[in-house]
């Protein structure tokens, strides 16, 4: 008797706060929208997006925050509306505790520009999505030679992230030149170097290979003694004579 009693106690008392949760929902959304605020996360600098041109579009979009009620505001909209842009990855929507609109643009971030023998320019992003080209702060590596977007997607992608995620390689490698899906070759800034990749696979291990190359027997022999760099075969980098 007593273990139905605290049943129907601890029913009562989860009916009570649904209720009670509902009613603090309903009294939200009918507050008033006090404004926005608007962050743009772009730890890089690139300047693909800025806080201006995201303002542009909500405004040729017709979308107003101040004044409505929450409950007027459809944030799911806005986000897809902001998501058409090229130039940005994720939007997140949310509502501050004084009644504010926030929101948050992640911009996709460049790690190649791709000018493809079939006349296709555009900056790729790590995840593999293309955008338009801009006018962006910093080098990125150029790719160049016979590259499909889904090529591009599926293997460039990934070696350009691995290039991005080290400044010595940043520095390094100004083009990625694609002669044949398994022919992959790579110039250098600071020396006079063809890397000779092969395939795009294995490819943190082929550039650790080569930076060893670089720190151990480069630091020996010179920059300048070898033309090539191939690092297509598991376990050796064979350098080409000048």
């Amino acid at each position: 008797m007593k273990t139905a009693l605290k049943i129907l106690m601890l029913i009562v008392v989860a009916g009570f706060l649904i209720v009670s949760f509902i009613g603090i929902d309903d009294k939200a959304e009918d507050k008033m929208c006090t404004g926005m605020e608007l962050m743009v996360e772009d730890s890089l600098s690139l300047g693909l997006i800025n806080q201006d041109e995201i303002l542009n579009i909500i405004k040729k979009k017709k979308i107003s925050f101040a004044g409505k009620k929450i409950k007027e505001i459809n944030m799911g909209y806005v986000e897809r509306v902001l998501t058409e842009s090229p130039y940005i990855d994720t939007v997140i929507c949310s509502l501050t505790a004084s009644g504010k609109v926030s929101l948050t643009i992640i911009p996709k971030v460049p790690a190649l520009h791709v000018m493809a023998a079939n006349g296709e320019e555009y900056y790729l992003d790590r995840k593999g999505a293309d955008m338009p080209v801009g006018d962006i702060k910093g080098n990125l590596s150029i790719a160049t030679g016979k590259i499909t977007k889904d090529f591009a997607r599926k293997h460039l992608a990934p070696l350009a992230s691995c290039i991005q995620d080290s400044a010595f390689w940043r520095a390094q490698i100004q083009q990625i030149d694609v002669v044949a899906p398994n022919d992959i070759r790579l110039y250098t800034r600071l020396a006079d170097h063809t890397i000779l990749l092969g395939s795009a696979t294995n490819i943190p291990d082929k550039l650790w290979r080569l930076r060893v190359f670089y720190e151990k027997a480069l630091k020996e022999t010179g920059w300048n003694k070898y033309k090539t760099l191939n690092v297509e075969f598991d376990n050796i980098v064979v350098g080409g004579k000048k």
